[in-house]
């Protein structure tokens, strides 16, 4: 028995000039998608009083926001909209990669070619790297704005601690993004060799396992987010502040 390992490299579907669209980007566009319909359906009739629904919104969105502020403290409030946003996106991109057929439906493509037309958004490095990248201008940005000469200072003063800090900066977004691709990438691969290899009932096993893993990759790469953001406020100029917000989320 032949076994297929699928390729890690995203395949390209279309073309418009220089533009290429890939499996893992038409993913990407339906999670979003998804994403947009779910918020009107699920917001176009809030309540002072809140239904069952609304209720289980509130819920979930206050979990979010209590694991939030225990990571940065109240000062997280500032920053959850942007926290909350990618935890959703990556979490719904990630189950719609367990969905089975997406990764591994085939349909004939030019040349008599076989094409995977959908694949995990969050299989792409690309992907990863974009959001990572999405954090890191928000940390500088949020750094400048709370103390722009300390935060410059710290990458020259003292010398080679300085450097090393700066080299430590620039190499977050790629840790961030490596962690969260590499997950995803074994996750999708595991379920694609254990079809092949394993009775029908185990990879049923492994994809609810890929479930809970999708749930705890976007959790991780939501507080990395709140933790970078809220050293950089609290390290140039809001460190008096943010430990008067944890002091008071304590009590």
């Amino acid at each position: 028995m032949e076994l297929h390992v699928p390729d890690i490299k995203p395949e390209v579907l279309v073309t418009f000039g220089t533009l290429a669209v890939t499996n893992t980007l038409l993913t990407s566009f339906i999670a979003v998608i998804l994403l947009l319909v779910g918020a009107i359906a699920l917001t176009r009739k809030m309540q002072l009083i809140p239904g069952r629904r609304q209720m289980a919104i509130e819920i979930v969105i206050q979990g979010l926001l209590s694991l939030c502020e225990q990571t940065g403290g109240q000062a997280a409030r500032t920053y959850f909209p942007l926290v909350a946003t990618l935890f959703l996106y990556i979490l719904v991109a990630n189950w719609i990669g367990v969905v089975p057929g997406v990764g591994s439906f085939h349909i004939e493509g030019p040349n008599h070619t076989e094409i995977t037309p959908l694949r995990g958004a969050n299989s792409d490095l690309s992907m990863t790297l974009a959001m990572a990248l999405l954090v890191f201008l928000f940390v500088q940005f949020t750094a400048l704005k709370a103390g722009p000469k300390a935060y410059i200072m710290k990458f020259l003063w003292p010398p080679f601690i300085g450097q090393l800090e700066l080299i430590s900066e620039l190499v977050r977004p790629i840790s961030l993004s490596m962690r969260l691709f590499g997950n995803i990438v074994a996750g999708f691969i595991l379920v694609e060799v254990a079809l092949q290899l394993v009775p029908a009932g185990i990879p049923i096993i492994a994809l609810f396992f890929e479930l809970f893993v999708g749930v705890i990759q976007a959790l991780i790469f939501a507080i990395l987010a709140v933790a970078f953001l809220t050293l950089a406020a609290a390290s140039h100029g809001g460190g008096a502040e943010h430990g008067e917000a944890s002091e008071s989320h304590e009590h």
